[in-house]
């Protein structure tokens, strides 16, 4: 669309390497979108990925599913749904219900 949103019927059609992309020894491949929307969020090249939860992230973004991530508060919960969110250039909205 014009404004850089994503169409609400728009599906992913790239087909991403797990390998490539998140540096985990795995042959998962999953679907994303061909090009980022302005509710992409930023890759940080810096970030390291946990294997376990990536995976498990990856699982709920390929199946739709919902995956439930716990952990305390400032542990990066959000924050590592957002760069597998960002490298599949899936739009993702955060909202903190925190405060």
């Amino acid at each position: 669309m014009a404004d850089g949103s994503l169409a609400i019927d728009a599906k992913p059609t790239e087909e991403i390497s797990v390998r490539d992309v998140f540096g985990i020894d795995s042959d998962m491949k999953v679907k994303g979108f061909a090009e980022a929307t302005s509710r992409v969020p930023e890759i940080d090249p810096t970030y390291k990925f946990d294997r376990d939860t990536t995976l498990a992230i990856l699982a709920g973004f390929s199946h739709n599913r919902r995956v439930m991530i716990q952990g305390y508060h400032g542990t990066g919960k959000s924050t590592h749904i957002e760069q597998v969110a960002a490298r599949l250039n899936w739009p993702a909205v955060r909202v903190n219900l925190d405060s």
